[in-house]
């Protein structure tokens, strides 16, 4: 088979895989379902804010606005009519997040890996990350990150295979419409194109700006009508008398908490119960989350004799920053779903820590990366249906 037909089935097995996972749920918080609904009906706020969608912020008489970014909400849009707001929004979600195996497998064949190895790496990204839960659960902040991730991949397949910087451009301009963090990789994703297209980077920078460019004027066009401002004012708003914000939205100072939960969060320990570790709402260790994922130290130690692989860490190291000095650690969650924002590179990186030598790729994955990947899929598995069907959430 060809890599493109096996990437198709890989993305088709995906999303159908995560519809299966989410049938029978749907969300309470359906901001992106109920503003599609609103772009049908040809406005771009809501009409009423039920109680539980705190989120909601007031932008007019009678008007609440959705604060996050719209590219979710365009997408269920076609749906709404068909679903309803809550189903389409999880459907959205669900097939996005899917989707995205596949194109993460080419991703990782462009890098250079067997297929084996972008095999692995696609089933370890769709089962065994918080990806799943985020995409399954698919309330509204979970969604984004689905979206944001399939757009993501894209951009770093165009930037592996070394494709015009505009193309590149364009895809992370679009994850950008549904997370806003991921913005901050294009300088990395240009210097990986501009590396692989054997085009000097200064050229291929302006490239990818020049096609993000479009998608950022859509953006704060849409603020402007939102908040008559073209300033991000919702996520201001949000933050206001929050505990949590003391320091503002963002602030170097809430670095140390997002690395307790990246390394040292833990589940909670539940005496007397059979199944005595449950997961915890504030979230757990990525590397509790996700095993395999200790593999990335691995390949950050050979960045320095790779300048490839220096590239992809400059990549996720720029996706993360935004988040790592956000005001909070991403609660309500499973995992830590903030690394979903570089979860492509840091699958390339975790793999090269396993199978890239000075000499090139291995054939396939070592036995112990395997072992990793199939417990971090058993923990990811167990925890969707844990939390999504019984609601073993402490």
């Amino acid at each position: 088979m060809r890599d493109r037909s096996i990437a198709l089935a890989i993305g088709i097995a995906g999303a159908a895989l995560y519809v299966a996972f989410g049938l029978g749920l749907q969300t309470d918080y359906d901001y992106y379902g109920r503003l599609a609904q609103a772009f049908t009906d040809g406005r771009w706020w809501l009409d009423e804010a039920p109680p539980w969608l705190n989120e909601l912020i007031p932008c007019g008489e009678g008007r609440f606005c959705v604060a996050y970014p719209p590219l979710p909400a365009i997408l269920a849009a076609p749906l709404v009519p068909l679903f309803g707001t809550a189903v389409a929004q999880g459907l959205v979600s669900q097939l996005s997040g899917g989707a995205s195996a596949g194109l993460l497998y080419l991703a990782l064949r462009a890098f250079g890996t067997s297929r084996r190895t972008a095999l692995a790496g696609a089933v370890l990204s769709a089962g065994g990350t918080t990806l799943l839960f985020s995409s399954v659960d698919a309330r509204a902040w979970y969604a984004a990150h689905a979206v944001a991730m399939l757009f993501t991949c894209l951009a770093f397949l165009l930037a592996l295979r070394g494709e015009r910087g505009w193309l590149v451009g364009a895809a992370i301009g679009l994850a950008t419409l549904a997370r806003l963090p991921v913005a901050a990789a294009f300088p990395a994703l240009a210097l990986l194109a501009a590396r692989r297209g054997g085009r000097p980077y200064l050229p291929t920078v302006a490239q990818v700006v020049l096609g993000g460019l479009p998608f950022a004027a859509l953006y704060l066009g849409y603020n402007v009508l939102r908040w008559g401002t073209p300033l991000d004012a919702g996520y201001g708003a949000l933050t206001v008398d929050d505990f949590f914000y003391r320091h503002g939205l963002f602030s170097p100072l809430y670095i140390p908490r997002h690395l307790y939960a990246i390394f040292l969060e833990a589940p909670e320990f539940v005496d007397s119960d059979w199944a005595f570790l449950r997961f915890r709402i504030i979230g757990m260790s990525l590397f509790f989350t996700t095993p395999a994922f200790l593999w990335i130290f691995g390949g950050l130690r050979r960045i320095r004799r790779d300048p490839l692989l220096g590239a992809i860490a400059l990549c996720a190291g720029l996706a993360l920053l935004p988040d790592i000095v956000h005001g909070t650690v991403g609660f309500a969650q499973f995992g830590y779903r903030f690394s979903i924002d570089a979860q492509p590179f840091l699958m390339a990186l975790a793999l090269a820590g396993d199978a890239r030598t000075e000499r090139g790729w291995r054939g396939r994955p070592s036995l112990l990366f395997l072992a990793a990947a199939l417990l971090s899929v058993a923990i990811n598995v167990y925890g969707t249906i844990a939390i999504s069907r019984f609601g073993y959430w402490q």
